[in-house]
């Protein structure tokens, strides 16, 4: 009769420690999700692709994405908030550049092999772009 209690003890334990893992996984899908989340909206490609090669003005990035400057800064705050992108104040001037290079160059992949698919379908890549320039 002392193995029954000991056998569920056991079993609730394996349980326990699953369900730690199962917590820990959790959280980390959950940032990831959030993490790739950032990648879910053009503007802040846009942004990305405008800050890749060095750090910009604002103004700039306004100037290179198109968007108005209320849209830029506040994808801008998101990405800083986030991590992804560093900011800096010269004067009255902001400048914000890439501080998560890894971010950029799994950003700049994607974009990579998505353009090549599309370039292997041009009626697919003209219908995009066209997609692309009603947003």
């Amino acid at each position: 009769m002392s193995q029954a209690p000991a056998s569920s003890a056991r079993r609730t334990n394996r349980r326990a420690r699953k369900s730690d893992a199962g917590d820990e996984l959790d959280a980390v899908f959950l940032a990831v999700a959030r993490y790739f989340g950032l990648l879910s909206e053009p503007t802040r490609l846009r942004i990305l692709h405008a800050i890749c090669q060095s750090e910009q003005s604002v103004s700039a990035i306004v100037e290179a994405t198109g968007a108005t400057q209320t849209n830029v800064s506040r994808h801008l705050s998101l990405l800083h908030t986030a991590g992804v992108v560093s900011r800096r104040k010269a004067g009255n001037v902001v400048y914000y550049g890439v501080a998560d290079p890894e971010f950029v160059s799994i950003c700049r992949g994607v974009c990579v092999q998505i353009a090549a698919r599309i370039d292997a379908h041009a009626p697919l890549k003209r219908d995009l772009l066209g997609f692309a320039r009603r947003n």
